[in-house]
């Protein structure tokens, strides 16, 4: 006999549940017990108390229990409501040689958290280039210098994060091991081991894995303590993953994040286990005491996931957590007249106070749980307590219309859908709302979170980099290893199901792949086996584990009032960038990038730490350029490919990169521009601009008017005679020593080759400066408005977002650019392929429509050209781009991925790309090699209006 229990820890209600794993096909679901209870201070009587009432209830003996599975918010919790007696200080040490200092450590987090957790940070010679050669070596004198420093300031928690250590390992092991020789007691987190490439959002998670392994040990600790000692069952206890399945309470010690999302999954697996609807698509909303939290459940019965990362409490992570929604709505909610007269419900809430304060319970507060028995005599809570008619059914009214507006953000078409309420506090959903095929409340909807806990299911992961001619075999071996994996930890042979598998080309490095392999399977219950001596000693805790949470506020970007924010443009028509710009500027560059040019968030970080040290950022005009310079206007971009610079943070070669073109022509730059708007380029050129670099302003304006994978495919070799070259003297550097100048070529597609077998032998990502050019030039040779366009775009897709109107996403970014574009599909990622040559990224996606249509469309970094079922309806120049249905942010290349919702637009390119017959065969299909392919305008050019003549002083021919 094997019986589970599920237990579900909230921050208002412990919920516990008994099923029998063999009878859930039966009218009962096999749940024997259920309860919920208050969450108590000391978080492990509250789960002491389900159990014990849970076996009392059923008669079930203990001995037939075959596992706990624990389910919690309480780590997400002390990161979300920052809580300083939960978090601990971290000490972290890059690993990253010249590198990553323009980012520093902390850069994304509030500012609340940022002081609680910032205990010391170091850069450290070290690192790994993606060919696994070394940036630096690790210098062990300048590690001992920094173990002192941390052992000063009584720092036990370190987080040690180096470049391209998830595929090199070698030097965070040694670093490891020599902390732990100076500093015995020290919890040390290997970056490694917490998530993969793309080194901001692992360092993040990182550190906040580091700053929780204190207090998660002391929860995880007091859980088993409960389960093994208190109650007296030989079974072992397992704590649930962001994902659905489950992880051994032990293994959790290493990694709490892990389980940072759990509650939501638990719910959503659930509800679908609980409304028989595995198989179809469904929307769950789980309503506890003080939120609502509202996710799609995919056929699969797993909730969808968010794009290639996620953010918790304010901090960016590159794990895929649940897409999932919340407001400020529960069974504790407070309830409220207006002077107005109108109905307020929530965020605030009495949480685990409601039997205190609550009126049913005998307090003086309204909440949403007394409007709801008061409006439903069949609710058996409390003493119910008469309201005005009115009063409930403006309450019922306001909340209708709060849960409509959230399921209809979660759609991923118009189309009716059924929707799941679950949670202690799901009474307070309305029986219809609008978007729904029905609404259904099913039995035990109270505790579907414990339900889903107890059913969790195991999973398994292989994650690694291999260089091999044969990338299918070794694909293979990894799926084995993989599989034997999950049967070590439990899973039923024939249930193990690989859902996921990736082999990604690293660019630049013949022969190389990453290699991904996941696997779900069902736990083997009656096999499971459990031995106490394997495991650590339980350590009792002196004092028991309190909830006590301190929320401390900051401001964020979501707090803007986008629709009536106005650029500050001083009187001389300089454009004075802000970090509300900076996030403006960060969506539409990417947006304008087709895919290509790498992820701008990064350049969006460090351009806000320049704001933030006190530099300026300035951006003018084009027609204000001769007020400037005549002939000393440089332009800069970072070349190579997006998953190294986004692993690789940009040491200083833009910098000397400006310094060696100064030094081989006697000239020095007087203003500035990004040769690519598209992708991190837009914004990165700022790195330089700033007044404690350079000190000089940038042109708003580029060379592509997007992004282009080749340096040639600019408008001044558009508009250059063949067999001539316009960018000689060229400069590169990777900021490491290496700085090249290429002084004389007889074109520019010489120049391309050259930069790109360069690349190769010295880090695969470089910086780049072309030869200064003169007002005239930048006049008749750029793509004028650029950073003007990528602002309205950005400021399109905010106001969206704020206005709830995300299922409009896509006319409303086609009205920011003057309506000069076209939806031209909506659909799901269903398959990618990738492979290199001559260090591009080539491949192609393919997208499925609800109605079952596909779109196909190759890219060589970015988007070639769109197919429907096999007919072409678009290409370049034309500007096709693939944007996350859910943000309506831009999906990268590198970010393609199955089950990814997007939409995809088309937008017209500058005119400047179509008015001549060899500017369209540079830009155009004939510069991809696809001579057949004929180019079709998918709309006329319309220029943005400059955001600087929308804003500021009118423009005069003289003075400055």
């Amino acid at each position: 006999m094997a019986i589970l229990i599920g237990v579900d820890v909230g921050g208002t209600n412990t919920d516990s549940v008994l099923v029998d794993p063999h009878k859930v096909s039966e009218a009962n679901k096999g749940i024997l017990a259920w309860n919920k209870l208050v969450t108590t201070k000391d978080v492990s009587e509250g789960i002491e108390s389900g159990i014990t009432r849970l076996l009392k209830d059923s008669n079930v003996k203990k001995e037939h229990i075959t596992s706990v599975t624990i389910g919690t918010t309480h780590f997400i919790n002390a990161v979300i409501e920052q809580d300083a007696a939960r978090l601990a200080k971290v000490a972290v040490l890059r690993l990253c040689g010249p590198y990553t200092e323009i980012i520093p450590p902390f850069i994304d987090f509030p500012p609340g958290l940022k002081s609680i957790m910032n205990g010391h940070v170091a850069y450290l010679q070290g690192g790994f280039h993606v060919d696994g050669n070394e940036i630096r070596s690790i210098d062990q004198d300048q590690l001992l210098k920094n173990i002192e420093i941390i052992k000063s300031k009584n720092i036990k928690t370190v987080a040690i994060t180096g470049i391209f250590s998830s595929l090199k390992p070698d030097q965070e092991l040694f670093v490891k091991d020599f902390i732990l020789k100076h500093i015995p007691d020290a919890r040390v987190v290997m970056s490694h081991q917490v998530s993969g490439v793309g080194y901001i959002e692992r360092e993040n998670a990182t550190i906040l894995n580091a700053s929780i392994m204190p207090f998660a040990e002391k929860i995880i600790m007091s859980f088993i303590n409960a389960v093994e000692n208190k109650l007296g069952l030989k079974c072992p206890v397992f704590l649930t993953q962001n994902d659905g399945t489950v992880l051994s309470a032990y293994e959790s010690l290493k990694l709490p994040i892990r389980t940072f999302s759990s509650g939501t999954t638990n719910s959503m697996r659930g509800a679908s286990f609980l409304g028989n609807v595995i198989g179809k698509t469904a929307i769950v909303i789980d309503v506890g005491g003080t939120t609502a939290d509202v996710g799609l459940l995919l056929p699969s019965g797993f909730p969808r996931q968010s794009s290639s990362y996620c953010v918790v409490g304010g901090v960016r992570m590159n794990f895929s957590m649940p897409h999932v929604e919340s407001i400020g709505l529960g069974g504790g909610s407070l309830v409220r007249e207006g002077n107005d007269g109108e109905i307020l419900v929530g965020p605030e809430s009495v949480g685990a106070e409601i039997l205190e304060r609550s009126l049913i319970f005998g307090g003086n507060e309204c909440t949403a749980s007394d409007v709801a028995v008061a409006a439903d005599s069949s609710l058996q809570m409390g003493t119910r307590v008469d309201m005005p008619e009115e009063f409930i059914k403006k309450f019922q009214a306001r909340v209708k219309v709060m849960l409509e507006n959230v399921v209809d953000r979660m759609k991923t078409n118009p189309e009716e859908i059924p929707v799941l309420a679950v949670g202690g506090g799901s009474f307070i959903v309305p029986p219809n709302l609008q978007g729904a095929s029905q609404v259904i409340r099913p039995e035990f909807y109270s505790v579907a979170n414990a339900i889903g806990a107890a059913l969790g299911k195991i999973s398994s992961e292989v994650n690694c980099i291999k260089k091999t001619t044969d990338k299918d075999a070794v694909l293979e071996e990894l799926k084995k290893e993989a599989i034997q994996k999950a049967l070590e930890k439990g899973a039923i042979e024939s249930t193990i199901e690989i859902v996921f598998f990736s082999c990604e080309p690293v660019p630049y490095v013949d022969g190389t792949y990453i290699f991904f392999v996941k696997t779900i399977a069902d736990v083997d219950y009656d096999n499971i086996k459990f031995d106490a001596e394997d495991h650590p000693p339980i350590t009792i805790l002196e004092n028991p584990v309190t909830k006590d949470s301190k929320v401390q506020d900051y401001v964020k970007l979501d707090d803007i009032d986008y629709e009536n924010y106005k650029p500050f443009i001083n009187e001389k028509r300089q454009w004075i960038i802000s970090e509300v710009d900076l996030e403006l500027l960060r969506i539409g560059t990417y947006i304008l990038g087709c895919g290509g040019g790498g992820n701008p968030y990064p350049y969006f970080l460090c351009a806000r730490n320049l704001l933030n040290q006190g530099d300026e950022l300035v951006v003018i005009d084009v027609k204000d350029v001769p007020k400037y310079s005549t002939d000393s206007i440089g332009s800069y971009c970072s070349a190579g490919s997006p998953t190294v610079s986004n692993e690789q943070l940009k040491g200083p070669g833009l910098l000397e990169a400006s310094a060696m073109m100064t030094k081989f022509t006697g000239r020095k730059p007087e203003l500035v521009f990004p040769i690519e708007i598209g992708g991190g380029n837009g914004i990165g050129i700022f790195r330089v601009s700033a007044t404690s670099k350079l000190n000089l302003p940038v042109v708003d304006c580029d060379l592509m008017g997007r992004a282009y994978p080749a340096h040639f495919q600019t408008i001044p070799v558009a508009y250059t005679k063949p067999n001539e070259s316009y960018y000689s003297p060229t400069v590169m550097s990777n900021g490491n020593g290496n700085t090249l100048i290429l002084s004389q070529s007889k074109d520019d597609f010489l120049i391309e080759k050259v930069l790109r077998a360069s690349l190769a032998e010295i880090g695969c990502t470089v910086d780049v400066m072309n030869p200064l050019m003169t007002a005239e030039e930048v006049a008749t040779r750029t793509i004028h408005g650029s950073l003007s366009l990528s602002w309205r775009i950005g400021r399109a897709v905010r106001i969206a977002r704020q206005k709830s109107q995300v299922y409009k996403m896509p006319e409303i970014i086609l009205e920011s650019v003057n309506n000069t574009g076209k939806l031209l599909f909506k659909g799901k990622i269903i398959g990618v392929e990738r492979k290199l040559f001559k260090g591009h990224s080539w491949g192609e996606v393919t997208i499925e429509s609800s109605d079952k249509k596909h779109m196909k469309i190759p890219f060589k970094n970015e988007n070639i050209y769109a197919s429907i079922d096999g007919d072409v309806v678009c290409s370049v120049p034309d500007l096709i781009s693939v944007v996350d249905a859910d943000l309506g942010e831009a999906v990268g290349t590198q970010d393609y991925r199955y089950g990814l919702m997007v939409f995809v637009l088309a937008i017209a390119p500058s005119s400047k790309w179509t008015e001549t017959e060899r500017a369209l065969s540079i830009g155009g299909p004939k510069g991809f090699g696809l001579e057949e392919l004929e180019y079709k305008p998918i709309s006329e050019y319309s220029a943005p209006v400059s955001v600087i003549d929308q804003y500021g002083p009118e423009f005069a021919p003289t003075g400055v």
